[in-house]
């Protein structure tokens, strides 16, 4: 093997060693997310929304999403709701051992697209001036089948490989708790989410509010952490993002 193989190959071996002890620490990052909803008559509405998410405190693109989506209005408490969402996610690089502890293969981080559709329930009770809402979200996101590189410990060369298309079914299931202040435009809330596949795969505990300013326009801005079941997702990191939107309801 060539002098320059080596470097590379002792800067991947380096590089690998260090991805379990960055895995064991919590991520950070920014989600941006800008809309517009119209409403068409009086219970139905449609929505336009991009979401632009980083992690690796701060400084990685984590993904990208273009979404469209329609809401109906069945009684004052009682809402449908049902969306398209197309995502072009940046996926983590990724170590893999032999069952003897040796490195196997690593593959650094890449892009690829999804496609996802959903439908939900909304359902919400007023309580003097708190707000109790409920949402059931089921989704179906389907990932094509796409090729990445990595870098073959054994053989010591970068080799190409195809992933798998795959389909996935998640139940999303949020409980929210709205406050609302007197003679205040500013609400804030609270809620949590859990996110079941074929069991519990991660939670999202959300802390913030919204600002409505002559109707028309909505900021949002919160904290949420995102807790994995490492035993479902032994690989996954838990995450702390700072959340900021903007929507224009026509």
């Amino acid at each position: 093997m060539g002098r320059s193989k080596r470097i590379i190959a002792v800067a991947l071996a380096l590089a690998a060693m260090l991805l379990p002890t960055a895995a064991m620490a919590d991520d950070t990052g920014l989600t941006l997310d800008l809309g517009v909803e119209k409403k068409v008559s009086k219970k139905f509405s449609v929505g336009l929304d991009t979401e632009f998410r980083t992690r690796n405190d701060f400084l990685t693109v984590d993904h990208v999403t273009a979404a469209v989506s329609g809401k109906y209005k069945v009684t004052k408490w009682f809402k449908l709701e049902a969306g398209y969402q197309f995502l072009v996610i940046n996926h983590r690089e990724h170590l893999s051992l032999h069952d003897d502890g040796s490195y196997n293969n690593w593959r650094p981080s890449y892009y690829s697209t999804s496609h996802r559709v959903s439908a939900a329930v909304n359902g919400d009770v007023d309580l003097g001036r708190f707000n109790v809402a409920l949402r059931e979200r089921w989704q179906y996101t389907y990932r094509p089948e796409h090729s990445t590189t990595r870098y073959d410990f054994d053989n010591e060369y970068m080799e190409d490989c195809q992933v798998h298309a795959k389909g996935k079914h998640v139940l999303r299931s949020r409980l929210k708790l709205e406050y609302n202040i007197p003679h205040c435009k500013f609400t804030p809330a609270v809620s949590v989410e859990a996110y079941t596949g074929s069991s519990l795969e991660k939670t999202r505990f959300v802390v913030g509010g919204s600002y409505t300013h002559k109707k028309h326009h909505s900021f949002e801005l919160g904290y949420h952490y995102q807790l994995y079941n490492h035993t479902v997702k032994p690989e996954a990191i838990n995450t702390h993002h700072i959340v900021m939107g903007y929507a224009y309801k026509f």
